[in-house]
């Protein structure tokens, strides 16, 4: 058994290892994780209980996510199905909010998108839906305004053309946002910046923002701490609109005239916060749900452009320029 104290909270971290099994419990939350191997890669059943209740699970393959991961909000909700073959996304993807009405419903195939997509606004009506074949957007696809009700963007990708381009829905700052892994509310924070390039996202960089704000989780563990996590993203486009992206942690200097998607949430008041020191396992599971969240987003519109390289900001209860 290891103790860890730090930070100006007195916070533990206690590691267990018996017979080849590794046991973490987070204080500060009042969690356990459980996986059979950490070592060298991550191996077996992963299990989080929060309180008692069961928060997550799923499996890894030689460090790789396999089968259904399923989510559950603090209280037991059902909030997250995502399905893995080999650390390929496969097979269905659900999301609900805390009501249990659906947030996304989409569908992998080794890895690629197939058939319809639909995202959900917070009413349960459809913020924006299309078709995949594989990997491919094709066909119309719709973004409606913020409130589910009339289209504001409508791309007919077999024409590669809008045949409507208004403004599409994003975040204001200081929104107040529901969480849906923790059932509370954090305040959010968005740069006044825009972002454009020949490629782009379908809706522009503001609305990708919105989506990945929608899409990525703040699990348990992170809540009520301080995280800053930088992601250089290199995406690349082809000629078709199919996208696929490497992500990478990023520790030097942001180039002048770049490209970003942030997400910047408070959380509570300083004096709620703690310092935690996370482990290399609970680093290694954040670094998989943010690259989880931009495979789920929308498709990208091809215009001349084939590589596009961006900064992804994840912060919790920081300021962006602490690091």
């Amino acid at each position: 058994m290891i103790r860890l104290f730090l930070g100006v909270f007195t916070v533990v971290l206690t590691v267990n290892i018996s017979f080849g099994q590794r046991t973490e419990e987070h204080e500060h939350c009042n969690c356990i994780d459980k996986i059979d191997k950490i070592t060298p890669k991550l191996h077996g059943h992963f299990e989080r209980k929060c309180n008692g209740i069961l928060i997550e699970k799923g499996e890894f393959v030689n460090g790789l996510k396999n089968g259904a991961w399923i989510t559950y909000s603090r209280k037991g909700k059902l909030i997250r199905k995502i399905n893995y073959d080999n650390g390929l996304l496969h097979g269905n993807v659900e999301m609900f909010d805390t009501k249990g009405q659906p947030k996304l419903i989409g569908q992998f195939e080794k890895g690629k998108k197939i058939g319809k997509w639909i995202y959900y606004t917070d009413k349960a009506r459809i913020l924006c839906e299309g078709n995949f074949d594989n990997n491919k957007p094709i066909e119309t696809w719709t973004i409606n305004d913020k409130k589910g009700k009339k289209p504001v963007i409508v791309y007919d990708f077999n024409a590669k053309k809008h045949l409507l381009k208004d403004t599409a829905p994003l975040h204001k700052n200081s929104e107040v946002v529901q969480n849906y892994n923790t059932e509370e509310w954090f305040i959010l924070f968005s740069p006044d910046k825009t972002y454009s390039s020949k490629s782009q996202p379908i809706g522009g960089y503001s609305f990708a923002n919105y989506m990945f704000i929608e899409l990525v989780e703040v699990p348990d563990n992170f809540w009520d701490t301080y995280l800053y996590q930088k992601y250089k993203v290199s995406f690349k486009i082809t000629a078709d609109n199919e996208v696929t992206f490497n992500s990478n942690l990023f520790t030097g200097e942001v180039p002048d005239n770049h490209l970003e998607l942030t997400f910047l949430a408070v959380t509570n008041p300083a004096s709620k916060i703690k310092n935690i020191e996370f482990s290399n396992l609970q680093m290694k599971l954040i670094d998989i749900k943010i690259k989880e969240a931009l495979s789920l987003m929308p498709p990208w519109i091809y215009y001349e452009q084939t590589d596009i390289d961006l900064y992804l900001h994840y912060v919790i209860n920081q300021n962006l320029q602490r690091k």
